[in-house]
């Protein structure tokens, strides 16, 4: 349980912390005279109270002060900047031979750390590979593991069976990829990696299995990453085939030495581009209807 003490002599009393407590660990007492955190045990240890106080009355276990920067709103980027930044960002497949350095990767992993996570649980974690021939084989793997997946749905019988056995829905879905999928396995066969690009790295985000909104948690991270690697000249793509393939091969997750208990919800490649993009491609304008 959180610790957590208002200190009465800097308390301006003006119930920020009460607003944005969803705990309601903060209650006023003394007919209103005092705020005091009456419930800590109901704390889910989100951070809010500590980063609104402007007295920072509030002392608590999980977020000492100190530790928790004053926003500085000069630093922050206009919405035109940081617009701007989203159009330009593309999901990169041509890399230069040069490798990244290490310090480099964990400063972007490090900006993941920033991404809202349900319940404020921050439960992504990452696998980094930077060495090829590893690299290489975890690519060969997945298309070989893709193409199997093709052969049997084309079976009729195997087919059958795995209708009964993952459904009707997800066969269908493999049916409707099995073209990518083969056309993967052209390529791997032609000496190309068709899921990794020969990128110098690739980076694995992984969740606790049982984790009921991992997925969204570790996308949110991965997205800052992405961004992040962008603004240091660096590019990324998620490659969520390797996705698919892991779920599917029990060797495939022996290779990757993930961690007991944790699953794995993004796969991102990262590496300096090749060519610089000049020009920011036109996207569907999503529709909007009020209800």
């Amino acid at each position: 349980m959180a610790e957590i003490v208002v200190r009465q002599e800097v308390c301006t009393r003006c119930g920020a912390c009460l607003a944005v407590c969803t705990g309601r660990v903060y209650h006023r007492v003394d007919a209103g005279e005092r705020v005091e955190a009456v419930a800590p045990e109901e704390c889910w240890s989100c951070g809010q109270c500590v980063a609104v106080c402007p007295a920072d009355a509030i002392r608590h276990s999980v977020y000492p002060v100190e530790e928790c920067p004053l926003v500085d709103a000069d630093a922050l980027p206009a919405a035109e900047g940081l617009v701007a930044a989203w159009r330009g960002r593309r999901s990169l497949r041509v890399f230069r031979e040069r490798s990244v350095e290490r310090r480099v990767v964990e400063e972007l992993v490090e900006v993941g750390r920033w991404a809202p996570s349900a319940g404020n649980g921050q439960p992504v974690d990452w696998l980094a590979f930077d060495d090829p021939a590893r690299i290489a084989a975890l690519s060969a793997e997945a298309v070989a593991t893709l193409a199997q997946i093709v052969q049997r749905v084309r079976s009729p019988l195997a087919r059958s069976f795995l209708v009964l056995t993952v459904g009707a829905k997800r066969v269908r879905r493999v049916l409707e990829s099995a073209d990518g999928f083969e056309r993967l396995a052209r390529k791997q066969a032609q000496g190309e990696d068709p899921l990794f690009f020969r990128a110098p790295v690739v980076l694995v985000a992984h969740v606790p299995k049982d984790d009921y909104f991992g997925r969204d948690d570790a996308v949110y991270a991965a997205y800052n990453v992405m961004l992040a690697a962008s603004a240091a000249g660096l590019g990324t793509c998620q490659v969520g085939y390797f996705v698919v393939a892991l779920e599917r091969s029990r060797k495939l997750r022996s290779m990757l030495g993930l961690p007991e208990g944790r699953r794995v919800e993004v796969v991102l490649t990262l590496g300096y581009p090749r060519y610089r993009f000049r020009r920011m491609p036109v996207r569907r304008r999503p529709g909007v209807e009020w209800k």
